[in-house]
C-alpha cells in the first residue's frame, strides 16, 4: 500500500563550514567580533525505503501484527515519507438493534513517519475513514466514526528532536481530520504513532445504527495524507 503524501525539496544533508578571522589591533579590554559562515547544499534522496520500527520500542525492528499479515510498509522513498500504515481489523459481531462499538484486534497498529529534510518545517498527518460497504450486498454504513484512542508517539533513542503533537482522535466517517501535527522544529527524523496500545483508550469503530444492517463482511478504506507543513 502506497501512501498519499506531498513532498518538498530536501536540504541539509551536508554542510561546509568556513571561519574567517580578520587581523585587528587589540587594545586592553577591547571587545571584538569575528565571523562564522556555513554553506548548506541539498542532500541526495534516499535510495531505499526506511526500516520499519516497533511502535512499542522503536529501537527494535517491527515484529509484525497477526491481524495485519503481509503488510510490509508503503515502500515510499524520499525526504518526508509515510513509511508504514496499518490495516485495522474489528472482528465479527451479531447484528442487533441500536448501535455497535467494535474494538480493533490489532496488536501493533501504527503509522511511521520519517522527516529527513533537516529544515524543521514541520508536517501534518491526516486521516479519512470511509463509510463501510458490504462486500456481497453493497449495503452502506456511514453513520458513525473511527475513534483512534490514545496515540503512543515514540522515537528511536538516537532521535533528539522534540515530539509531534496528538490532535483529533474522533473522526467521522468520510471526513478528513488532522490526527498528528509536528509544529516547526519538531517531529524530525523517524517517529512511530501507535494505536490500540492502551486498554483504557483503545481504537474503536462506532456505528450509530445497525438495526437494519444486512449480514455481510463490511470494508472501508483508511485514507492517510502527510503534508509538508503544520496545519
Amino acid at each position: 500500500m502506497r501512501s498519499s503524501q506531498m513532498l518538498i525539496s530536501s536540504i541539509l544533508l551536508s554542510a561546509m563550514l568556513s571561519f574567517s578571522v580578520f587581523p585587528q589591533v587589540v587594545k586592553a579590554q577591547d571587545s571584538l567580533n569575528t565571523h562564522a559562515s556555513v554553506t548548506l547544499i541539498d542532500g541526495p534522496d534516499p535510495t531505499d525505503p526506511n526500516k520499519i520500527l516497533d511502535p512499542y520500542d522503536p529501537d527494535r525492528s517491527y515484529p509484525g501484527d497477526i491481524y495485519d499479515v503481509g503488510n510490509d510498509g508503503t515502500g515510499s522513498i524520499g525526504q518526508l515519507t509515510l513509511d508504514y500504515v496499518s490495516n485495522l481489523r474489528f472482528g465479527t459481531y451479531q447484528a442487533k438493534q441500536g448501535g455497535l462499538t467494535a474494538t480493533a484486534k490489532n496488536t501493533h497498529a501504527m503509522v511511521q513517519i520519517t522527516d529527513g529534510r533537516g529544515n524543521g518545517n514541520g508536517w501534518t498527518l491526516q486521516l479519512k475513514p470511509s463509510a463501510m460497504v458490504g462486500e456481497q450486498t453493497g449495503a452502506v454504513l456511514k453513520d458513525g466514526y473511527l475513534y483512534l484512542g490514545t496515540q503512543a508517539i515514540r522515537k528511536p533513542t538516537a532521535n533528539v528532536s522534540d515530539a509531534p503533537l496528538s490532535k483529533t482522535l474522533r473522526i467521522p466517517l468520510d471526513t478528513y481530520e488532522n490526527i498528528t501535527v509536528a509544529p516547526k522544529n519538531t517531529g524530525m527524523s523517524t517517529w512511530t504513532v501507535g494505536f490500540n496500545q492502551y486498554a483504557s483508550s483503545p481504537t474503536q469503530l462506532v456505528l450509530n445504527d445497525v438495526s437494519n444492517a444486512k449480514a455481510d463482511h463490511y470494508v472501508g478504506s483508511l485514507s492517510w495524507s502527510l503534508t509538508n507543513a503544520p496545519v
